[in-house]
């Protein structure tokens, strides 16, 4: 299992413009095991997508992944590049992950 510690800006479809930054941290809280939400550090007020009209927030979050191994011992830093799609996997109503900044990556002692 590999750690990595990031902070992410993801952009979240959002189901209404009410209730939008308790809708995000629910959602965040619900993220475990996978991934687990360290803290929320800004959510960007609802905006409509001109693209495909959806109510859409930003969030900027310091989060814990915890990315399963496919290959044993594939060095730690050859999983940057799965942390993008991992992301968009296991967050629901991600639409786009902006960008991450990796603060650690670890693999864990099972």
């Amino acid at each position: 299992m590999i750690e990595v510690i990031t902070y992410a800006d993801i952009t979240v479809r959002l189901p209404e413009k009410n209730h939008y930054e308790a809708f995000i941290k629910e959602l965040f809280a619900k993220l475990e095991p996978h991934i687990k939400s360290e803290q929320i550090i800004s959510i960007s007020k609802p905006s409509i997508n001109p693209d495909n009209m959806a109510i859409e927030s930003s969030v900027l979050a310091k989060l814990m992944l915890y990315i399963p191994e496919k290959t044993p011992r594939l060095k730690v830093e050859e999983y940057i590049d799965d942390i993008v799609p991992f992301l968009k996997r296991h967050i629901p109503k991600c639409d786009k992950v902006a960008s991450t900044k990796i603060v650690q990556m670890k693999r864990m002692i099972e």
